[in-house]
């Protein structure tokens, strides 16, 4: 009888501390995760590099020589050349309401369509052109993928000497940087030449996200001025709503496709599935190194009382 009261005290102890013990061994938890399978940061371009730099060709069609980037820049250039028209027409849209949103007055015509007076169509264009910017950056991402491949072939797979100039060649859009000597390692760039592009380079960094900045200022005033003005009732307010949104779709889709953006590592868990045909010797002992700190962790709980031990993993 003596052990009895210490019994239910124990588990008055558990029962009163349990939320704190298991919020404090999931955050271990989360940690020991974090530190298996850590996050990486990388452009969709980067990982695509990646993912083809485990790749094996297995017949001459498709290795990734000059052939194959040959035979991508067709795509590529058809891609780019619908985007481009996309890309003017909305930015006669764009001009078109801008001039009537200052009252200036532009008519704006395309083939097939010409539109004098602006108060009947406003709406529609505006609504129009965020739709088709959505569509032009579906576009714009297939080209970022094809150069991307593109990219890594000419990088890896090209003669050093000749990747600049060939990087000029398929990419003459973004060829920023002049080319650096490869054969002629007794000349360097001067420290004033290198002062002075990265000064420029840091200057039309800033110039262009003021200019898109200035963009989407003007967007979101017409916007708001669509809404005011409502010519087409409870239609202008659905539509500049909505050309709001289709824009903030747009640049979250823009970032999701360029920028850098968190991946889940998952090496650890594929190299202990390759350990057993490469080296089974040393499968228990990453085995350990990966999982046992929290396996042991996990049984301390059920020793302590935290866990029932019929809730232990068999792993």
């Amino acid at each position: 009888m003596t052990g009895l009261p210490q019994t239910r005290l124990r588990q008055l102890y558990i029962s009163v501390t349990r939320p704190f013990v298991m919020a404090a061994y999931q955050l271990r938890e989360r940690r020991r995760f974090r530190k298996n399978f850590p996050l990486i940061w990388k452009t969709p371009g980067e990982i695509t590099h990646l993912d083809l730099e485990n790749y094996e060709p297995e017949g001459d069609d498709f290795k990734l020589d000059k052939k194959f980037v040959d035979d991508l820049v067709p795509a590529r250039d058809a891609a780019r050349m619908k985007a481009n028209r996309i890309i003017f027409v909305n930015m006669m849209i764009f001009a078109f309401l801008l001039t009537d949103y200052f009252s200036i007055g532009l008519k704006f015509s395309i083939p097939g369509v010409s539109v004098i007076d602006p108060k009947g169509v406003r709406d529609f264009l505006i609504f129009f052109s965020s739709i088709t910017g959505i569509y032009c950056l579906v576009i714009q991402n297939n080209i970022y993928t094809i150069e991307s491949a593109m990219k890594f072939s000419i990088l890896n797979n090209f003669p050093m000497e000749l990747r600049g100039i060939y990087i000029a060649k398929y990419f003459y859009f973004e060829n920023f940087p002049p080319p650096s000597p490869t054969q002629l390692p007794h000349i360097s760039y001067s420290r004033l030449y290198s002062n002075y592009f990265l000064v420029a380079s840091v200057a039309s960094l800033i110039l262009l996200f003021l200019y898109f900045s200035f963009y989407t200022a003007l967007y979101i005033m017409i916007a708001i001025d669509v809404w005011k003005s409502a010519r087409l009732g409870i239609w202008s307010y659905i539509i500049a709503a909505a050309s709001i949104t289709n824009s903030t779709l747009s640049m979250s889709y823009l970032i999701l496709t360029r920028m850098r953006m968190p991946y889940r590592d998952y090496t650890v868990h594929h190299e202990l599935q390759g350990l057993p045909e490469i080296a089974p010797s040393q499968l228990e002992r990453r085995r350990k190194e990966v999982y046992g700190e929290g396996r042991a962790d996990y049984l301390r709980l059920v020793e302590r009382g935290y866990i029932r031990p019929n809730s232990v993993s068999n792993g």
